[in-house]
C-alpha cells in the first residue's frame, strides 16, 4: 500500500478484509491491522465500519458509472465484450459486494437507493444495445420482440451480478472468465443473425464451438 494517502490505505485494507472475512464478520481492528496502524487512527479517518463501506460503495458506483458511459457509445460486440470483462474484473476487485449484496441493501438504505439506480441504468443501457444491434442486424428481429429484450437484459444482469454467489455456492472459483463469458455470451446466442453469429465469432476468437456456446 506504499504511496497511498491513508484513507486510500484504509480502504484499500478494509476491501480485502471484506473479501475475506465477510462484510458482517470484519472489525474495525482487523482493518486497522490490516493497514498497519492504530484503531484510534482509523476511527479518526472513518468513525466506524458503515463510513468505511459508504466510501468503498462511492468507489464501486463511480467505476460502474464510468463503464456505463462508455458503453453506451457504440455497444458493438466487442463493447459488451469490454463490459463484461471490466464487469468481472469489477466483481474480483470487490467480491465482498457481490456476496453480501442482500445485507448490505438491508442494512444500509442510501446504498440500498443508489445501488438501485445504477441497476436500473445498467439494465437500460442493456436494452439499448440489444436494439442497437438489432436495428443492424446482428440479432433476429422476429424472435428479439421488445417485451423479449427487457426481459433479456434482465436475464443478463442478473447472470452476471449472481456470478460469484453462485461459485461459491457450488463450490466452484469465481475467478475462471472463461465461464462467466460463456454463460453470458450464450444467453444472446439463440437471438444471432448469421451476421451476429459471425461477429460473435470474432469477438470470440479465444473460445472453440466446442467450448459451448455455439454448439455445431
Amino acid at each position: 500500500m506504499a504511496g497511498l494517502d491513508t484513507k486510500q490505505k484504509i480502504l484499500a485494507a478494509a476491501v480485502g478484509c471484506f473479501n475475506s472475512r465477510g462484510l458482517v464478520n470484519a472489525r474495525l481492528q482487523h482493518i486497522a491491522d490490516e493497514a498497519f496502524m492504530s484503531l484510534g487512527n482509523l476511527t479518526y479517518h472513518f468513525r466506524n465500519k458503515e463510513a468505511i463501506l459508504q466510501a468503498i460503495w462511492t468507489q464501486i458506483e463511480g467505476q460502474q458509472s464510468l463503464l456505463l458511459t462508455e458503453f453506451r457509445i457504440l455497444p458493438l460486440f466487442e463493447d459488451i465484450e469490454r463490459l463484461m470483462i471490466s464487469t468481472f474484473e469489477l466483481q474480483q476487485q470487490y467480491a465482498f459486494f457481490y456476496l453480501d449484496t442482500l445485507d448490505i441493501v438491508r442494512n444500509y438504505p442510501d446504498i440500498s437507493i443508489r445501488y438501485r439506480q445504477l441497476v436500473l441504468w445498467q439494465i437500460q443501457q442493456l436494452e439499448l444495445a440489444l436494439e442497437f444491434n438489432k436495428s443492424r442486424g446482428a440479432f433476429r428481429s422476429e424472435l428479439l420482440k421488445e417485451e423479449q429484450m427487457q426481459t433479456l437484459a434482465t436475464q443478463f444482469w442478473i447472470t452476471a451480478n449472481s456470478w460469484m454467489y453462485c461459485c461459491h455456492v457450488q463450490g466452484e472459483p469465481a475467478n475462471d472468465y472463461k465461464k462467466f463469458q460463456q454463460a453470458l455470451w450464450g444467453l444472446l446466442f439463440p437471438y444471432f443473425t448469421d451476421i451476429g453469429l459471425q461477429e460473435s465469432r470474432q469477438t470470440l476468437a479465444l473460445l472453440s464451438d466446442k467450448d459451448g456456446i455455439f454448439g455445431n
